[in-house]
């Protein structure tokens, strides 16, 4: 009987601490990420807000087909690495992963990573190094060793709907003459983002009468990346004051 009350109890141990992932091969994942790349596809593009603190910044760009999630492509840019990474999904969780590192810290800079997923663990992953962009080309990719636990899969969606890390509250504006840009932050992860003011808005005019009561409210913005004078800015399109949390 003991022996059958542990059998039980190991049992339990295992399905509660092994998720299962959904039943699909490395081919098929390949097929499927070449289908979705494919010219014939149709997406829902939406953008990011282009978050930066100190020397990084970040921003996602989302594809999407009937509300469903397909692709993330991130942009993450610190003192020592440019990283971009797209992330495929089918099913609703990740399948596919594939990264281009450009290191200004490690003795081969230029690194390439493919990552097969089943949603939950990783199924396969491969590597390959470069002292030259250029050269990465013509190198054949080599089993690597890498752990599920080194993504973040919520964190694009977060930067997307501004939550969390990403949640802007209204700092200040910044005039300078004759331009003017909407300044708000994230205290707490020290992300912030400059929005170019292009024309009057309600939103804008509110803030403006009354920064001091404004000041540490939540809002959430839409903008559009334009290029002015040959630099791209982050235009203000329309924003809203998120209800204040009690």
């Amino acid at each position: 009987m003991k022996n059958g009350l542990y059998l039980i109890f190991l049992l339990l141990l295992v399905a509660c601490n092994g998720e299962q992932g959904i039943e699909i091969t490395t081919a098929e994942i390949d097929t499927y990420v070449n289908d979705k790349l494919s010219e014939s596809q149709v997406y829902d593009v939406s953008q990011s807000l282009r978050f930066s603190r100190e020397n990084e910044t970040y921003e996602v760009v989302r594809y999407m087909q009937n509300d469903t999630v397909i692709l993330y492509i991130e942009t993450d840019i610190t003192k020592d690495e440019e990283l971009v990474r797209q992330t495929f999904f089918k099913e609703g969780v990740p399948v596919y992963i594939d990264e281009f590192i450009a290191s200004n810290i490690n003795e081969n800079p230029f690194t390439q990573r493919k990552i097969y997923l089943d949603g939950v663990n990783v199924i396969e992953s491969y590597e390959k190094n470069a002292a030259y962009e250029l050269d990465l080309e013509g190198l054949d990719f080599e089993e690597s060793n890498v752990a599920v636990a080194e993504f973040d899969f919520a964190r694009p969606d977060s930067a997307l709907q501004q939550k969390g890390n990403f949640e802007m509250k209204f700092e200040e504006f910044i005039i300078i003459d004759p331009q003017t840009y909407l300044i708000l932050e994230n205290a707490k992860s020290e992300y912030d983002v400059a929005l170019f003011v292009g024309e009057e808005h309600p939103l804008l005019n509110q803030l403006f009468a009354n920064p001091d009561e404004y000041k540490g409210r939540s809002i959430f913005v839409t903008h559009q990346f334009v290029l002015m004078n040959g630099i791209e800015r982050m235009l203000f399109i329309d924003g809203e004051l998120e209800e204040e949390k009690p």
